[in-house]
């Protein structure tokens, strides 16, 4: 029992209500892009598209494996005024969603040929997911500073779920769309 006047340590999620919910969010929008592209593979089968293009289509997942790479240059070039990370979230999240608005009207033309352009196709995706990949390096070092030391091992289950729940979503919302 803690002596008279001194403060008792914080137990639970106490205070980390809101950066979980945050990270929670910041992931859920990583994984769209993750579960959109998942849909491509089955349209591309569907259209008869070769193996190879089929092939070409899967480097869309190169970034997120090789984000090792240039994850010292977002950890240290910031904005003093704006934060470390809010310096890379802020503007890559515009970048996502602005890009999927341009590519919405695209995909359509893309796909819809009888010989889809799976380069085109193939190029937006990446972007997608090096704009992803970057975010989710400055989301888990945001993680990192955001939540209080004794729920720091919680930012990794956001990941996990939020970038699982943002796929469900695309691939499960995308299904009813696409006509069979």
């Amino acid at each position: 029992m803690p002596a008279s006047g001194q403060l008792q340590p914080q137990t639970g999620l106490r205070g980390d209500y809101g950066a979980l919910a945050l990270l929670l969010l910041l992931y859920t929008l990583q994984g769209i892009p993750i579960g959109l592209s998942a849909v491509v593979p089955m349209v591309l089968a569907e259209k008869q598209v070769s193996s190879l293009d089929q092939a070409v289509f899967s480097i869309v997942q190169y970034p997120f494996a090789m984000k090792l790479l240039w994850a010292p240059l977002v950890d240290s070039v910031y904005s003093r005024w704006v934060g470390r990370r809010k310096s890379w979230i802020l503007p890559v999240q515009p970048a996502i969603g602005a890009l999927m608005l341009y590519s919405s009207g695209k995909v359509e033309a893309i796909l819809g040929s009888a010989a889809p352009n799976v380069k085109v196709l193939t190029g937006y995706f990446l972007a997608f997911y090096m704009l992803a990949a970057t975010q989710d390096i400055a989301v888990d070092g945001l993680a990192l500073t955001i939540l209080s030391e004794r729920n720091r091992e919680l930012g990794a289950t956001c990941n996990a779920i939020g970038q699982s729940v943002g796929y469900v979503l695309a691939y499960t919302l995308f299904m009813p769309f696409h006509p069979p």
